[in-house]
């Protein structure tokens, strides 16, 4: 279903805010996960006793899924905002041919992933089914490769959805996921066709940046500038920080206009919002069960600082 930009942008603010520093303290400061998921609960989350942390998740992406089918003002922009739901299915599908993967770990869409595990591929996308055919081809069967793969398509897919505001968007996580594996392969001293195609960070620039002793250097005329330089810091030494630092960058990306509710900014702002959001969940519920709460507030989000 449809709605007016109007009425989707005001259901999201209405849904935005569940959570800030105050309230995540007091999710870390838990003596259990069961007694964490109580606490989520009463800030508006669902949760059943014996409930594994990745299912919770799972169960609250639902939602937001659910939100975005529901309230998205055109159709375009909903299938390029679930696109990535739908491709992790497709990937754990893929996966499912040559090792287990968890029942839980499938979101719910309308996409019949079984179809995928059996070679069926009428209900994928162009190109979702040109990156299986390849693989197929190539009798892949490596769970990084199906995912780069598949990751590729993906991107390719939302970026054919035609929404310039998602264009903008889905760019700058290519060039910045881009950069950060170059780091990592940098890092480690090795070379290989990892990088994602559709930024505006060519290849060649990210090819560059490898053999450059000065890393950093070869994005100063680039917008991430500063964030290369930030990941040089210390040889490398604190890339999940850079990951946090991305996941800030798409949120700011849209937040600088969240009142202007004739654009899909407001709902792309608290779609970002949502995905940081249950990230961070996890990374405290995780910190509870592994006693390993003084690791939170080093990997909090800057949004709740």
């Amino acid at each position: 279903m449809n709605t007016t930009k109007v009425f989707a942008n005001t259901s999201a603010a209405m849904s935005s805010g569940r959570l800030d520093a105050e309230r995540l303290r007091r999710i870390v400061e838990c003596k259990t996960v069961a007694e964490a998921f109580k606490v989520l609960g009463d800030y508006g989350y669902a949760y059943s006793e014996g409930q594994s942390v990745d299912g919770f998740i799972v169960g609250e992406t639902n939602k937001l899924i659910q939100f975005v089918a529901e309230n998205s003002a055109s159709e375009k922009l909903a299938n390029a905002l679930l696109a990535r739901f739908k491709y992790n299915n497709a990937k754990l599908a893929y996966k499912s041919r040559f090792t287990a993967v968890p029942d839980d770990g499938y979101y719910a869409l309308d996409f019949d992933c079984k179809k995928i595990a059996d070679g069926d591929y009428s209900d994928a996308d162009p190109f979702m089914t040109k990156a299986l055919e390849a693989l197929d081809e190539a009798g892949e069967n490596r769970p990084q490769a199906i995912d780069l793969a598949l990751t590729r398509a993906m991107y390719e897919y939302i970026l054919s959805c035609g929404v310039s505001l998602i264009k903008k968007y889905a760019r700058a996580e290519i060039d910045m996921k881009n950069i950060l594996t170059a780091a990592r392969m940098k890092k480690l001293g090795i070379a290989g066709e990892q990088f994602i195609s559709g930024g505006k960070v060519s290849v060649e620039t990210l090819t560059e940046a490898l053999a450059e002793d000065d890393f950093a250097s070869c994005f100063e005329h680039t917008p991430y500038a500063e964030y290369a330089e930030r990941i040089a810091e210390n040889d490398f030494a604190d890339l999940w920080k850079s990951e946090l630092e991305a996941d800030d960058y798409s949120y700011w990306l849209s937040y600088r206009q969240v009142a202007s509710y004739a654009s899909h900014t407001p709902f792309l702002n608290y779609y970002t919002e949502t995905l940081i959001e249950l990230k961070t969940v996890k990374t405290a519920l995780v910190c509870v069960k592994t006693d390993s709460r003084d690791t939170f507030y080093k990997r909090m989000p800057e949004i709740y600082k």
